[in-house]
């Protein structure tokens, strides 16, 4: 092609996307990949899990279709379209009979892209084979229908491959057809080969291989990719411009999985595909960009990644992370910055805290340099991590325990003659919940020495250690077995504390008459509540009130590190302490009685790191309350910032978000994601959505139309702080 008709296939392919997002009717429906699946597990549906598995996959990647479209230059295109009312009856009684038994694979992790790239998928059928053949004349029968699944799943994964660039010939795309075909097997030797590689698996685990919300982490592309990019710019076979559009193509080819809606808040609603008709509806793809690398210095993808990322995608999510070591690109972060001031879906990450906090838990440094996170914000270690337990919970909740029972047997635990008791009794309940699962997790890594494999999907095949060991990742395989120790609601918790220190032990309001309060959710105490209210808040920049945010952290933390330590006195679980709480924030809030910080019953508690709603009087102060925390103790959260568009209004606004979002990275922030929206505009969505369906929104970790929410998930995030 000339190089004028990549940017012309680029151009188009962003133009069906913008189309598809806004317009996609909402009853759009994976038909054919339910179908396959049906005739997959009627076929197939008796066999042990992995030839399931194997021949499941084989037969759906045989008989799908093969959609092209005459611009498209990375491949890996399936039928979504509106089904026939005999067809969405078809779906919904295959829902209902829960006949989905072939396909297993649940995302929310991050393959091995580095070696995916650097073998092939020949590789792994090598791999597999051989420690196959391995076993043969053992009477190791579980091991070999192991392997004999993962064969046939890679070989069917090759085949598919095969099939789209016959059909892209076929079809006149004969540059396209001959890169697919390249990387069919062996592995890519090229820029556009390796983009292809990773989309096209990305499609088969999304469409045909996934469970439920199979969100994906595509891994640090720059990084991966490099070393093919220079290779072809030094030997004439790309340029900037042409590496440019196919980055287009590939971006905007990340947002053909989705359909309409937003399924945190509003899932189920009138506005929303839904999970029946697509399994991936709302499912953020990830890419890494960005911070320091084992593998290289100065990345000049990291600025060609940055620069094509397209405000107006809700995929895919662009993870930038931010470093004050040699490998920070000052002029990608000017365009990280100035993409974030258009509203783009992009969260930022600090490597300056994100490395000491997945060492801090135990991960090598070289490990924690590689981190990416996923769907959500969750963290991880590609291809070396899996979770296998969770612990921690609300510490708003914790605190509201020790004050009031939550089960319902008395009104009041205890009488309490300092603060420093209640941190005590908070204390010793976490500590006594985590001890219990840390041993629960400690006999689990014990049992699994001995497990055989029982299963295989997409994700064990292509994560380290499982073809290599014959162990599936959640039973002994990889390096890193993993605890989500889970720290959520600190702004609701910190002012709980604030507001019991003030009024209470420092003030004139006895314990009981506060837990008296709480209990009759303020009716007749407006006084005490007006006192409760104005007590010192989190996210005010306020000391009084911030202390108690870090204390919390640090109390728990320090209980974390001391039961992570085993009987041979040193560490021996690895507990991954996040602060996410997605919007879980509203179900768990509806569950409590009033609080001390004048929280009304049932309300919402505070949302991931941010303060409670109506607090925050600025965004300098915000920033500077949350970045006391200890995060290099933290290995992944979520701080959601809503930014008026007058504050990042034209030159001065890119600089202003420039030095805002710097300055708290630099002062030891963790994270940030941010929406860029005023109150109106957002009230003026609601009522004339057909003129707003531009208006993009981060919710935790993925982006989502506004209009297409529903209209309490709206208010919700209308409920957050618009700060100036």
């Amino acid at each position: 092609m000339k190089p004028e008709t990549y940017l012309k296939n680029a151009e188009l392919m962003r133009d069906e996307i913008i189309d598809m997002l806004r317009n996609k009717p909402i009853e759009s429906t994976l038909v054919e990949r339910w179908q396959l699946l049906d005739q997959a597990g009627k076929r197939y549906g008796e066999l042990p899990q992995p030839l399931r598995f194997g021949h499941g996959l084989t037969y759906v990647l045989e008989n799908c279709s093969l959609p092209i479209m005459p611009y498209d230059m990375i491949l890996g295109r399936f039928v979504d379209r509106v089904p026939t009312e005999e067809e969405d009856a078809f779906v919904r009684q295959f829902h209902a009979e829960n006949r989905q038994i072939v396909m297993t694979d649940g995302g929310h992790i991050t393959l091995d892209w580095y070696k995916i790239i650097a073998v092939g998928i020949d590789g792994y059928i090598e791999l597999a084979t051989s420690e196959y053949h391995k076993r043969l004349g053992n009477a190791y029968g579980k091991e070999l229908l192991f392997y004999e699944g993962s064969i046939l799943a890679l070989n069917a994964m090759k085949n598919y491959i095969l099939r789209y660039a016959k059909a892209a010939e076929e079809a006149g795309l004969t540059e396209a057809a001959a890169n697919a075909a390249a990387v069919a097997g062996p592995a890519p030797t090229t820029f556009w080969g390796a983009l292809q590689l990773i989309a096209i698996l990305e499609k088969i685990y999304y469409v045909y291989a996934g469970s439920m919300n199979p969100t994906l982490t595509l891994g640090r592309l720059d990084d991966i990719l490099l070393d093919l990019y220079t290779a072809d710019l030094e030997a004439g076979r790309i340029t900037e411009d042409i590496a440019g559009a196919l980055i287009d193509d590939f971006y905007a080819k990340n947002n053909l999985i989705l359909g309409r809606g937003e399924h945190q808040m509003s899932g189920g609603a009138p506005t929303d595909t839904g999970w029946w008709r697509n399994n991936g509806y709302d499912d953020p793809t990830y890419v890494v960009i960005g911070g320091r690398s084992n593998l290289h210095k100065k990345n000049p993808l990291t600025k060609l990644f940055a620069s094509h990322i397209n405000p107006r995608y809700e995929n895919p999510v662009i993870i930038y992370r931010y470093t004050s070591a040699e490998e920070h690109d000052s002029e990608a972060w000017e365009i990280i910055c100035d993409k974030l001031r258009q509203n783009a879906s992009i969260l930022v990450y600090n490597d300056d805290t994100m490395i000491p906090g997945f060492m801090s838990a135990g991960v090598e440094e070289k490990d924690a340099i590689d981190y990416t996170v996923h769907g959500c914000n969750w963290p991880d270690i590609p291809a070396k991590y899996c979770t296998i337990g969770g612990a921690g919970g609300s510490i708003a909740r914790m605190i509201i325990d020790q004050l009031v029972k939550l089960d319902g047997t008395n009104d009041k635990k205890r009488d309490y003659a300092t603060l420093d008791e209640i941190y005590g009794a908070v204390a010793d309940a976490f500590r006594t919940h985590v001890k219990d699962v840390f041993n629960a997790v400690r006999a689990r890594v014990k049992a699994d020495e001995k497990a055989l494999p029982e299963m295989t999907n997409m994700t064990n095949i292509f994560t380290e250690g499982v073809l290599e060991n014959c162990k599936t990742m959640d039973h002994g395989a990889v390096k890193y077995p993993v605890i989500y120790t889970l720290l959520r609601h600190i702004g609701t918790a910190a002012d709980i504390m604030a507001s019991l220190e003030t009024n209470v032990f420092e003030g004139d309001v006895s314990l009981d008459e506060m837990l008296d309060a709480m209990k009759n959710g303020w009716q007749g105490r407006e006084r005490l509540l007006k006192k409760c209210l104005t007590a010192p808040k989190f996210g005010r920049d306020d000391d009084e009130a911030d202390k108690h945010a870090v204390r919390l952290m640090n109390m728990l933390l320090d209980i974390i590190d001391e039961e992570a330590i085993g009987e041979a006195g040193v560490p021996d679980v690895h507990p991954f302490n996040v602060t996410i709480a997605d919007m879980w924030h509203v179900g768990e809030g509806a569950q409590l009685p009033a609080s001390p910080d004048g929280r009304m019953p049932g309300a919402p508690l505070s949302e991931n790191l941010s303060p409670t709603a109506g607090t925050a009087e600025s965004i300098t102060a915000l920033l500077n309350s949350v970045s006391k925390l200890p995060f290099k103790r933290i290995c992944s959260g979520a701080l959601n910032v809503r930014l008026s568009k007058a504050l990042v209004a034209g030159d001065a606004g890119a600089e202003r978000m420039r030095i805002l979002t710097e300055t708290y990275l630099e002062r030891g922030g963790m994270q940030v994601q941010v929406s860029v929206s005023d109150t109106s505009e957002l009230r003026a969505a609601q009522k004339c959505p057909g003129e707003y369906k531009d208006l993009m929104v981060r919710i935790t970790g993925y982006s989502a139309v506004f209009v297409d929410m529903c209209e309490s998930a709206q208010n919700e995030f209308i409920r957050r702080d618009e700060l100036a």
